[in-house]
């Protein structure tokens, strides 16, 4: 290979380059993807240094960033790069030779480059776009690209297609170039237009010349533009990779068209004329190909799907066969021309219903559905695969019918963990239909995007370019409001939901279920005849996961050299750490990735062998069974008890989420429980009522469990909230929250109390689902309520309640996988992040006097000042990455994360965390409201400090952030009185009592359990007997209400359903009972340790414990804490 001087972009004053110097430039091999440069780079070929500093990227640091991508662990990014065939050492030389030469003049993208810059320079464009180009922004960047389209056009559509308006349609295929033009590059045009600005080499009296004056020096000429995309050659590519796939579908569509033209007419009984539009509708799967609407003259309308279609007449197959069966109410059947390798369909256009007749037979229509899908493996029928036709509901997307999910989760063996169990039966139930309410979306409760119940009223998150055609021209992300229903019937423009109409929903799904349990023979016989053989889509990731990082892929920072791109998309390995099967996908995933299609799988039904879609490669190792199979076994194990908790699935679901959008109204407008209302409440509940009630609470929980084959783990199926506060109905999770970890703490206190060893049994058994779960690599975090905190801080109380006197191994390995995630938190607070596990340390420390505990403490510590951020008052954290706003409050904000410091603070004396505690407390009195007396909950208000919304929670408001006030002041309590805290206290104390209690929930989190836990926490604070006998008042008006209620405690979920977990569950209840009983036990809720009821003269950090922790760090541990020269932990 020969090797020159790479040449330099063109800066100003220097002589311009004629068109071919540009594209002979090697700056272009740039371009290349790191796969692609890794067939040619040569080790230990001397290359000439690079003239061309902007591609640079930092290559010496490249390996350390590719390390950082995969958590500094060099096994795994060995493994990813022999995925492709590629050993980590040459990678890493091929990192630190930049300057090396590659070829590309033979790539498609770069000959592409060729033929549009050299060529087609005087198409007209204007004959063939309609409107005015001049308010496109940068239209005349995308001008050689819509003018190599013409020319690929008119040569594809020269012959044959005078039926066709070519001008028309070759419009129609310039504007869908010009649109993808401009998505690729707006960020990068924008970027330099205020690069430009900012420089001020811009001429013009105001913002609009100044503009144009960028577009004339900028890209009015294909020079410019060439010397533009030299700087950005990932860009040059994607742009030319994207239009010629747009030109050649489009010429592939139009050639199938014009071929099945009269058949199409035949079939569907109308006359193709004049085509008006083509609307994209998907994904791009394949090299840019997506389902299409092709629009005609005379309202006529038809679906173009680049897939084998034997799906759907298979599907229209087993819908006929009910339809001969007379079971339920017809089902109309979607016209459908295959051609295998792609296909037509009849356009289902929505229609209204115009009786309630009619609404009611779609609901019933739909509990039929519901049952089939189940049947036959279904995923992915939300909402926008589903049209209403009157009463009749369609299924316009099938592809995802008998769906084989990959490694799936149980294999064949004989005895399954209670957690294989749970997610087996959740996997296989109606939730997998995607039928069902789900909460797919960052902000609380948005949005449903369900088959029968997604949200007619949605929140989306775009971008839009504001200050179009000036200067000031920039993208912002912003929320939308949009209104959909088209799976849904309407009325005058209104549409029904199923909330209304779930008796004839269940109707139809018990009378179809019935039919199948009832001819399983031939049903199975059926489905054998319709779909063997047939082609599905297998949906290995979420598809908001692709569209999320190619949408990142547009940046700038990402198309000036090909690794940033690798770079970016090699993420998706991230998934590998839970499991490792998944690695056989992932370079497919990466490939589509990097040449902009949603990656996409496939498998024949009767066959276990997965295929990548775009190269048929066959993928083996994937599947231990067909889904033939799997679907036989499946209706022939369908019974009255799985069709009941089936039902139950539909139902809570659909309930919760009705009860759900009017909770918050609800909660608004609930009466209060004033102090007053309790005076002359006499108290007929004892003590001793206070355990009994935990105990029958207790034996429940246990009644409910679903234990492992092996009889050494536990789980459990419920609705619940994640911490950040969205729907799920799943198996328990690890944590405390709403997990394993939280129902054995409670388990853990309960054994204690009562002395009976049924309930320490229910201990050990959540504890190894716990390690289960942590050797599968599920709920992978630091934190104390969410991740492995919460085995950490569950171990800690077990070593104290069962008198260990020496550290358990189990405590030991914890540590260390806890050391390998503090880097890596960027959560932070009590509940999601670093805050909380910082204090099981420190107590796992004063138990055990165990210096790597406290190494670990102060390295969580350190964390939180280094990402410390200054306010006008204060300082906070920043601890979601939606809300870049700091938030006040125990769980997600400065009041947990401030409790944490100072009870480090007081074993170590180390001042900055002391100072820092401050410093976060001031910045919560900012946000303090004296007229309400609470404290704003900023959680949702995207930066606007001066929305005012208030809630009473543990989890956010009075009640918690005065609880971590009260840790606050007794962990500092050394120091003497902090009249900061001591004003909090006495504030939230205040409040809770007004507003505190509301019935609507007794949970933990969200009601008035853990609200009465300030008061319990209060009382012993002051030492105050009034405010202890008002809490004790509460309780027992508490307990008359649940007594009046046949024993039903409202837990912390929409609908008020009893579930067992912690925080919003049974459990939590159940402890905090068993607090009322004891009032010596700890406060789960402040976190405490179980030595904290012990005298506070805890030893501090001794000189002996210095040089344990400096060995441990010495020994790989840990880096060292960042500390100021000269301050000492004494």
């Amino acid at each position: 290979m020969a090797f020159s001087c790479l040449q330099p972009l063109i800066r100003k004053g220097e002589k311009t380059m004629s068109i071919q110097e540009q594209l002979n430039n090697s700056r272009w091999g740039d371009a290349l993807y790191l796969t692609e440069k890794y067939k040619q780079f040569e080790p230990g070929v001397a290359a000439e240094p690079s003239a061309h500093g902007a591609a640079l990227s930092s290559n010496d640091v490249r390996m350390k960033l590719w390390l950082d991508q995969f958590f500094q662990d060099q096994e795994q990014l060995a493994d990813r790069f022999q995925a492709e065939s590629m050993e980590m050492n040459k990678v890493n030389s091929l990192f630190q030779t930049p300057g090396f030469q590659y070829a590309f003049t033979d790539m498609g993208w770069h000959q592409e480059l060729r033929k549009t810059f050299l060529e087609n320079e005087h198409e007209d464009i204007t004959y063939f776009i309609e409107g005015n180009t001049e308010e496109i922004p940068f239209f005349e960047f995308s001008q050689p690209f819509l003018q190599r389209s013409i020319q690929i056009m008119t040569e594809g559509l020269s012959e044959g297609y005078e039926w066709l308006d070519r001008r028309r349609v070759i419009g129609l295929v310039l504007k869908t170039v010009s649109d993808k033009v401009f998505h690729l590059s707006a960020k990068t045009l924008i970027y330099e237009l205020n690069k430009a600005r900012l420089q001020e080499e811009l001429i013009g009296e105001d913002s609009r010349q100044r503009y144009l004056h960028f577009v004339s020096e900028k890209i009015q000429s294909r020079e410019q533009i060439l010397n533009l995309l030299l700087e950005y050659p990932v860009l040059a590519r994607g742009i030319a990779e994207h239009t010629l796939r747009i030109n050649q579908n489009m010429i592939r569509v139009l050639e199938r068209l014009t071929a099945d033209r009269h058949e199409l007419e035949s079939l569907f009984d109308f006359t193709l004329d004049r085509l008006e539009d083509i609307v994209f509708l998907g994904d791009s799967h394949n090299g840019g190909a997506s389902v299409l609407r092709l629009k005609f003259t005379g309202d006529v309308n038809v679906m173009y799907k680049p897939r084998d279609m034997a799906i759907d007449t298979a599907f229209a197959g087993i819908l006929q066969w009910f339809n001969e069966q007379e079971i339920g109410l017809p089902f109309r059947i979607t016209k459908t021309l295959d051609r295998s390798e792609y296909g037509w369909q009849q356009y289902i256009s929505y229609e209204e219903v115009t009786l309630h007749e009619e609404a009611e037979r779609f609901f019933e229509r739909q509990g039929q559905y519901l049952a089939i899908l189940y049947a036959l493996n279904a995923t992915d029928m939300h909402m926008e695969n589903i049209v209403a036709q009157g009463e009749h509901p369609f299924f316009v997307d099938l592809e995802s019918l008998l769906h084989n999910q990959p490694f799936k989760y149980m294999d064949e063996k004989e005895q399954y963990t209670a957690l294989e169990k749970t997610l087996s039966i959740l996997n296989d139930s109606v939730l997998k239909t995607s039928m069902l309410p789900t909460l797919d979306s960052n902000a609380l409760y948005h949005s449903d995007l369900s088959g029968l119940a997604g949200d007619v009223e949605q929140i989306l998150n775009t971008y839009e370019v504001h200050d179009k055609n000036t200067d000031m021209m920039r993208i912002k992300r912003s929320k939308i409001a949009v209104s959909r229903f088209s799976h849904l019937p309407s009325y005058n423009q209104s549409p029904i939901q199923p909330e209304r109409h779930i008796h004839r929903l269940k109707e139809g799904f018990y009378r179809t279920y019935r039919s199948i349990m009832e001819q399983k023979d031939r049903f199975i016989m059926a489905v054998r005849h319709h779909f063997h053989g047939c082609a599905v889509r297998t949906i290995v990731r979420p598809t908001v996961t692709y569209f999320t990082l190619i949408e990142a892929s547009s940046h700038p920072k990402y198309l000036r050299n090909g690794l940033d791109k690798s770079l970016l998309f090699d993420m998706m390995w991230a998934i590998v750490r839970q499991d490792r099967n998944r690695e056989k996908l992932v370079s497919y995933e990466c490939h589509d990735l990097l040449h902009g299609d949603v990656p996409m799988f496939k498998t024949l039904i009767g066959e276990k062998v997965l295929f990548h879609h775009s190269d048929n490669e066959a993928i083996e190792g994937v599947y231990d069974s067909d889904i033939l199979t799997q679907t036989e076994t499946k209706v022939r194990a369908m019974n009255e008890d799985d069709m009941d908790m089936q039902w139950e699935f539909t139902e809570r679901t659909l309930q919760t989420k009705y009860v759900l959008e009017r909770s918050f109204a609800m909660e608004k407008s609930t009466e209060r429980v004033r102090p007053e209302a309790l005076n002359g409440h006499p108290i007929s509940t004892t003590r001793a009522d206070y355990l009994r009630e935990a105990v029958r609470i207790g034996d429940y929980i246990k009644d409910i469990a679903i234990t492992g084959d092996e009889g050494s783990t536990v789980s459990w199926i419920s609705m619940g909230m994640d911490a950040d506060e969205k729907l799920i109905y799943k198996s328990s999770e690890l944590g405390l929250y709403n997990g394993v970890t939280g129902i054995a703490y409670f388990y853990l206190y309960l054994g204690q109390e009562t002395g009976d060893g049924k309930y320490t049994e229910m201990v050990d058994l959540c504890i190894q689902t716990a390690w289960e779960m942590i050797r599968k690599n599920m709920d992978r975090n630091i934190s104390l309520f969410t991740g492995y905190g919460s085995l950490l801080y569950l171990l800690v109380h077990k070593a104290k309640v069962s008198s260990e006197q020496d550290v358990h191994p189990e405590l030991l390995e914890l540590l260390d996988i806890l050391d390998e995630m503090i880097e890596e938190d960027e959560r932070l607070d009590v509940i999601s992040g670093c805050a909380g596990t910082l204090m099981a340390c420190v107590d796992l420390y004063t138990m055990f006097h165990l210096p790597k505990a406290l190494d670990t403490a102060t390295r969580c510590a350190d964390r939180l000042l280094e990402l410390a951020q200054p306010m006008e008052q204060g300082m906070a954290w920043v601890t979601s990455a939606i809300n870049k706003v700091p938030l006040s409050g125990i769980a997600h904000g400065n009041a947990g994360i401030c409790l944490s410091l100072a009870r480090l603070y007081r074993v170590t004396g180390h001042q900055p965390y002391f100072e820092a505690c401050l410093e976060g407390i001031k910045y919560e009195e900012s946000i303090y409201s004296y007229e309400v007396n609470n404290w704003k909950d900023l959680r949702f208000t995207d930066g606007n400090m001066s929305e005012e919304h208030y809630v009473m929670y543990w989890c956010n408001g009075a009640p918690g952030l005065g609880i971590a006030r009260v840790g606050t002041a007794q962990e500092l309590s050394f120091r003497g009185p902090i009249e900061a805290l001591e004003k909090d206290i006495r504030r939230a104390v205040s409040k809770t009592m007004e507003d505190g209690f509301t019935e609507v929930s007794y949970s933990l989190c969200h009601g008035d359990m853990g609200n009465l836990e300030l008061i319990l926490l209060a009382a012993d604070y002051w030492q105050d007997e009034a405010l202890e006998a008002y809490a004790y008042q509460m309780a027992d008006y508490i307990m008359t209400k649940v007594r009046q209620d046949n024993g039903h405690w409202r837990c912390g979920i929409p609908s008020r359903q009893q579930i067992p977990g912690l925080m919003l569950g049974l459990a939590g209840i159940g402890y905090q009972l068993l607090r009322l009983y004891n009032r010596t036990l700890p406060s789960v809720l402040m976190m405490e340790g179980p030595v904290s009821h012990e005298p506070k003269d805890v030893k501090q950090v001794t000189q002996q414990d210095r040089v344990e922790m400096a060995f441990t760090r010495q020994q790989g541990y840990t880096a060292e804490p960042s500390s100021e020269p000269g301050q000492s932990y004494a």
